[in-house]
């Protein structure tokens, strides 16, 4: 049966024709290769999507600090000076000294200035003796008031020539003004001096002051009396509050000075050293990244790239602060997935596919 229909084929080749197209169209009708085609284009196209590491992010409150670097100082400062000229006869002290307020530090020679206050006092006493009987008699009506006032005068001029030379006598003494460290001494025992030469130099460094300069866009925020932290170049951090914030800026650079007054008890912390200073300002929720991980978007703004849903996103942010280690960045409403390998070769609105990895 087979061989015949073979021989009838084979004498009428146009029924083999009309088979081979009738399967054609059927094959056509169907669109199988269409199919087949557009799964092998959809295949290839997940398989072509470039792809990037995402780390998951939520917002975590932090406070905002403002960082200034500063140097410390003395809280006061003072050049003790000579106030009678004469010989300096002994020095009870010696640089580097701590010494208390009104303690002794030297003694000029007082010469004939003893003398000279026995004797004016005596005269003293002797027209006080005159003004009362003067003024007795005035009293009674047998003493004019030219007269009165003529005793009285003399009594003021003996008064004043005692203060006078009893100040001198005092000022005889070198004492300080404050108490503090000696940290510089000027003059030796025997040196003569004249009024208005230096004798010791004075600081008072309990408490330190370190000092700051802020710019105008902070100086607003900053109070009187508000919380400070300073960061010695030991590592050590100390405790304080801010005594000083400048009414006008510094014409050179435009920023406002600050000093910040730190407890020095045991006189650990030297004027002339740097330190760091922190103020809080305010509360923020921000998120930690590293400094790989920014980004600039055409205009230049500082962003950082998102997948969401498989497409990039760019998203500008507000740089809270930022270390060797990472930066702090606000302006999240919540949770988001940061591209953090792979930004560069990506731009917005690309279809990437995300593999996320933790912290």
């Amino acid at each position: 049966m087979f061989v015949r229909l073979f021989h009838y084929f084979a004498l009428r080749p146009y029924w083999i024709a009309l088979l081979i197209t009738g399967l054609l169209l059927f094959w056509m009708l169907l669109s199988p290769a269409e199919s087949l085609l557009s799964e092998a284009q959809t295949a290839a196209n997940q398989e072509n999507l470039p792809k990037v590491q995402t780390t998951h992010f939520k917002p975590q409150k932090m406070t905002k600090f403002l960082t200034l670097y500063g140097r410390s100082e003395a809280n006061s400062r003072a050049v003790i000076r000579a106030e009678i000229a004469g010989e300096i006869v002994g020095v009870s002290t010696k640089k580097g000294r701590y010494v208390k307020r009104n303690a002794g530090l030297a003694n000029i020679e007082k010469n004939e200035l003893p003398q000279r206050l026995a004797q004016t006092e005596g005269l003293l006493a002797e027209r006080l003796l005159n003004y009362k009987a003067v003024k007795s008699l005035n009293d009674k009506g047998l003493q004019g008031r030219v007269r009165l006032a003529e005793v009285n005068s003399l009594l003021l001029a003996a008064k004043t020539g005692v203060k006078q030379l009893q100040l001198q006598l005092e000022r005889t003494n070198i004492v300080a003004p404050f108490s503090g460290i000696l940290q510089e001494q000027f003059a030796e025992q025997g040196d003569y001096l004249q009024v208005g030469d230096a004798i010791f130099s004075l600081e008072n460094i309990d408490p330190i002051v370190i000092r700051g300069d802020a710019t105008e866009h902070y100086i607003n925020q900053l109070k009187l009396g508000q919380n400070i932290s300073a960061t010695l170049l030991s590592g050590e951090k100390i405790s304080g509050k801010i005594s000083y914030i400048a009414s006008f800026a510094d014409p050179k650079s435009s920023t406002f000075r600050i000093e910040a007054e730190f407890p020095n008890p045991d006189f650990k912390i030297f004027s002339g050293i740097s330190a760091k200073l922190s103020i809080p300002l305010y509360p923020v929720e921000a998120i930690y990244v590293s400094p790989s991980a920014l980004a600039m978007d055409e205009q230049g703004n500082l962003g950082i790239k998102l997948v969401k849903d498989g497409i990039v996103v760019f998203k500008g942010i507000n740089l809270v602060e930022a270390d060797n280690d990472g930066a702090w960045l606000s302006g999240f409403e919540g949770s988001v997935d940061i591209i953090t390998l792979g930004q560069g070769f990506v731009k917005p609105g690309d279809r990437v596919e995300a593999i996320a990895v933790e912290k």
